[in-house]
């Protein structure tokens, strides 16, 4: 069977929203919640309900974090089978402290649980067997070499998440088939400035001239722009108010490799994907729970 394996990060969100203007250096009564997250693991979540076959490996504790996480990826159809499960590090965990409008104040992440590359040769087999190998730049950059070196066969799909962690595949582009990102992590791996169309098309030059085989740019709300050799396509989004940003680029990526898994036109791809990141947009949660393929191929066809 056809299926997607994904390489990055599973972690456990957790969040306060003070009630009132926090006080620095003291107890702040506010509202704490939990979710599951890391791109890695929210990028196969979303795939998962489009209904792709998908294959997590991400490092988790041997802690009520880590079983809680797994429990939830096999809930909603990730198999965790090739997950690394540490006995000796807490599974990654991000904490994030908001203000009473709801912005950030302060920010916490352990992400000291990482993937040792000994885990990596017991799934070689899996991970070679896979359709695409999706991988995100929460992996330290000896697993991003070792992916790199190892699976060339394959095609090779990633996410750079930030514009920091971007410069971990600066120098590696052309060794990727897809990169999708947004225009801060464009502007980062090009050192250019993107403000025009001739601007994107420049940047699109640029990553084919690397020998990468297929750019996606998101733009937020002024659409995405993707680009191969013989395709050029620029959407514009449809006006809409979001109830919460932060999951679009996670499902505009599940949306282009479960095209990509079923051999869709780019054409048909990047509608697809456009139309997955706006689902996301509209739901509170990081991965929309309605988050399905119908779903998607219903708001493509209202534009």
């Amino acid at each position: 069977m056809s299926y997607i394996t994904i390489i990055g990060a599973a972690n456990m969100d957790l969040s306060a929203k003070s009630y009132q203007p926090i006080i620095p250096q003291d107890s702040n009564p506010s509202r704490i919640t939990k979710s599951h997250g890391g791109v890695g693991r929210n990028i196969g979540e979303n795939l998962a309900r489009l209904g792709a076959d998908v294959k997590l490996i991400a490092p988790v504790g041997d802690d009520g974090f880590g079983r809680e996480l797994l429990d939830g990826c096999e809930a909603v159809g990730i198999d965790t089978r090739c997950c690394y499960r540490s006995e000796h590090m807490p599974s990654q965990t991000y904490i994030a402290v908001l203000d009473e409008q709801g912005e950030m104040f302060v920010a916490a992440v352990d992400m000291a649980c990482v993937l040792p590359i000994s885990h990596m040769k017991i799934h070689a087999d899996t991970i070679a067997g896979s359709d695409i190998i999706l991988l995100e730049t929460n992996l330290e950059q000896d697993m991003i070499a070792y992916i790199l070196d190892h699976f060339s066969q394959n095609d090779l799909y990633v996410d750079p998440i930030s514009v920091t962690k971007a410069q971990k595949i600066k120098h590696l582009l052309g060794r990727f088939h897809t990169i999708k990102m947004n225009r801060l992590e464009a502007e980062t791996l090009t050192d250019m400035v993107i403000n025009s169309e001739a601007d994107l098309r420049q940047a699109g030059d640029y990553f084919l001239a690397q020998g990468t085989r297929r750019v996606i740019i998101s733009l937020g709300a002024e659409g995405l722009y993707y680009r191969t050799e013989s395709e050029e396509i620029r959407l514009y989004a449809t006006p809409m108010t979001p109830i919460n940003a932060t999951g679009a680029g996670d499902a505009l990526m599940a949306g282009i490799a479960f095209c990509s898994l079923y051999g869709k036109s780019d054409s048909y791809t990047a509608s697809f994907a456009q139309a997955a990141a706006q689902v996301a947009l509209l739901s509170e949660y990081t991965v929309n729970p309605q988050m399905d393929a119908q779903e998607v191929m219903w708001r493509m066809e209202q534009k």
